[in-house]
């Protein structure tokens, strides 16, 4: 190792671009790979990387750029923190520096102007494939990756063909910034404060303001409590900066603006500060500029998610402005003009239910839906889109849900033809496309969840049935995944409508409780607890096979969060319902389940499982001994919550007070070993 950095050390004067590119991958990959190596290297390391990252090859530069983002992404971060603080006061400014757009691309940016108005149709190139972004139905697992790179005004065009939105030095330089940032936090901006002052002054030339904004969002993350002092100076400037006469001045503008959402939110002065924000954005969201639109639309996103309720009072011309913009949208925004409409409807719920606002909403998309082809790609973030409206509008939705439904069941239907017909002759039959049957079944999850118990008049006579035994039994998993949510959603809202297929799906849901599948698994486990409580003792059959399976998830170490959760409300329901086939396995999960049991917030859900374990616990009183415990500590996250059913508190005491009186005289000192808190929450409330 010491040969090949001494080899390295002497390629870094190399005259060749190529090769001094190549060292900067070389040590950008061995600090990932192998930090301990390098670090008595450091100092000198560091000196080499800022001076490559000031090289006149751009590539050269990039390589070098990557460093700084690396360094503070290892997991040895915290250890080798201090190793870079001296150096703060020289990299920071030449991130700055390198952040500004290059004579190329303004170049590159002139030469696309005209492509950037609203009337010219984009390009087929311009417009990337269209995929589903798996939402799923019912209580799905996996995380909605929020995070940002902090590098531009749109962080989903990185491998876009426009040359702007390429991966390049300011992006690269942001990104670094953005990592700097969250690496150490507030120790930048005694450097960066000076420097984006002088940028932002009125009188330079705009790409040096743009750069100066841009640097502002990149550290809005690492740096919140330290900016957040100089917002009151800095928002009215950004507010004004919307209407810049530079487009890329106004597209960053709404970036960085999204990126303190949340500051603007938490001040809650609507005059002054939420409101000029939400006129700003939707006078954005008409501008004539592409790129404008674009920005402002993610950035209206980020906000719709932050404010949440606080756009109850601008509904109406949210609603306008949005659905003005989809008369005029050319094809590549419209797509991020759905997720627009999808993201209002998850962050407002039910506040969209109302004559006026469906009036305005929901026209254009019916409009839409009627002129796209049941297999077009162009109809996938469409059915996104339409999913989330359909639960917030609820019983409003009724007036389009057969329409709507009729249309998802034929889908489904002819893209599981298409598979049937394609594996008998697949020389002359394509495959069907399972997002489109994905699609399909989320947003029949999502007109279940809103419309609820009047899903039935819609679901008569349909043939969801046959369409769920052959969809959770697909050989794709994101269908599995939705089916098994619209089950779930079926037997929540619609019970009636499933029990005479739960003979058939039943076993299926409870062979997809399977580690190895954790999305399907989560939405498996879901309904598997959804049936158990709509059916009550007719689960009985099934426990067994079921019960082994989510002892066996929940014992396992390192599973998500939400999976382990939806396991343990569906031990907990599968007690409730049949306690007598449960309770001889308390002892072989009790300690596993009651400490998650503590992490369920959902209160109809945790009750459930606590009606559960008194069930258990009464049937098999000797299973919960040795973990007697963390069954108090599970009962002591019940403190603070409405318990709706009356008989659990005096089954809780006699719990309680049973184990008491059964140690005796043994009872002091076992009662001592509680965690101090525990003891005395449970001698306040149980009279211990």
């Amino acid at each position: 190792m010491e040969n090949f950095l001494a080899g390295i050390s002497l390629l870094t004067q190399d005259p060749s671009n190529d090769v001094r590119k190549l060292v900067c991958k070389s040590i950008v990959i061995l600090l990932e790979v192998g930090v301990q190596y390098l670090v008595p290297h450091l100092d000198s390391i560091i000196q080499f990387i800022l001076r490559a990252n000031q090289d006149e090859d751009e590539n050269v530069a990039i390589e070098a750029c990557e460093f700084w983002a690396s360094f503070c992404d290892l997991r040895e971060f915290n250890e080798i923190k201090p190793m870079l603080l001296p150096y703060l006061a020289q990299i920071v400014p030449l991130l700055f520096q390198r952040m500004v757009y290059s004579e190329e691309d303004l170049a590159n940016f002139e030469a696309e102007e005209q492509s950037q108005n609203e009337n010219v149709p984009d390009r087929p190139e311009d417009i990337k494939p269209i995929f589903h972004r798996k939402g799923g139905g019912g209580q799905e697992g996996g995380n909605l990756d929020d995070e940002d790179d902090g590098d531009d005004e749109d962080d989903d065009d990185d491998d876009d063909d426009d040359s702007l939105l390429k991966w390049n030095l300011r992006r690269c330089s942001a990104a670094s910034l953005d990592n700097l940032a969250n690496g150490y936090g507030n120790d930048i901006l005694p450097t960066l404060l000076p420097l984006l002052q002088q940028r932002l002054a009125q009188e330079q030339p705009w790409p040096l303001v743009e750069s100066g904004i841009l640097a502002l969002g990149a550290i809005a993350d690492g740096c919140y409590n330290g900016i957040t002092p100089h917002l009151p100076q800095l928002y009215p400037f950004l507010l004004q900066k919307l209407d810049d006469p530079a487009p890329l001045i106004r597209s960053i503008t709404c970036w960085t603006l999204s990126r303190y959402a949340s500051w603007v939110v938490e001040q809650g002065n609507h005059e002054v500060l939420f409101k000029p924000l939400v006129e700003g954005m939707l006078k954005r969201i008409l501008d004539p500029h592409k790129k404008v639109q674009e920005a402002a639309c993610s950035a209206f996103c980020t906000l719709e998610e932050e404010a949440r309720e606080e756009l109850v009072p601008y509904l109406t011309p949210i609603l306008q402005n949005l659905m003005f913009a989809f008369g005029k949208y050319q094809a590549k925004n419209l797509l991020i003009l759905y997720d627009a409409i999808g993201t209002l409807a998850d962050s407002i719920g039910d506040h969209l239910n109302h004559s006026e606002l469906i009036q305005i909403l929901m026209p254009p998309l019916i409009a839409k839906w009627n002129a796209l082809d049941d297999r077009s790609r162009e109809i996938l973030p469409l059915f996104e889109c339409l999913a989330p409206v359909a639960q917030a509008l609820g019983n409003g939705f009724q007036e389009f849900a057969m329409n709507v439904y009729v249309r998802c069941q034929r889908i489904v239907e002819n893209e599981l033809l298409a598979d049937a017909m394609s594996e008998q002759s697949p020389e002359e039959f394509d495959e069907g496309d399972p997002e489109l049957i994905v699609c399909a079944l989320d947003l029949i999850s999502g007109m279940i969840e809103g419309l609820q118990h009047n899903s039935e008049a819609l679901l008569n006579g349909s043939n969801i049935l046959n369409v769920l035994r052959s969809c959770v039994r697909h050989e794709v998993m994101d269908v599995r995944q939705s089916a098994m949510g619209v089950v779930g959603d079926l037997a929540k809202h619609a019970s009636n409508m499933l029990r005479p297929g739960l003979g058939d799906l039943l076993p299926v849901l409870i062979d997809n409780i399977d580690a190895e599948l954790p999305t399907v698994c989560n939405n498996a486990s879901w309904s598997v607890g959804e049936i158990a409580i709509r059916i009550g003792a007719d689960m009985e059959p099934y426990v067994e096979s079921c019960l082994g399976r989510l002892i066996g998830m929940i014992n396992r170490p390192k599973l998500p969060r939400n999976l382990v959760e939806n396991c343990t409300i569906t031990i907990g329901r599968l007690g409730y319902v049949c306690p007598n086939v449960v309770a001889p396995h308390l002892q072989e999960f009790a300690k596993r389940w009651c400490r998650a049991l503590a992490h369920v917030r959902a209160p109809e859900e945790k009750e459930h499982c606590f009606l559960g374990l008194c069930y258990m616990v009464k049937a098999n009183p000797n299973g919960i001994v040795a973990d007697f415990m963390y069954m108090c500590g599970a009962i002591a996250s019940l403190e603070g919550q409405q318990i709706q059913h009356a008989e659990l508190k005096d089954m809780l005491f006699q719990i309680v007070h049973g184990f008491k009186t059964s140690l005796g005289e043994n009872w002091a000192a076992y009662f001592a070993s509680f965690p101090e808190p525990l003891r005395r929450f449970l001698t306040t409330r149980f009279n211990l």
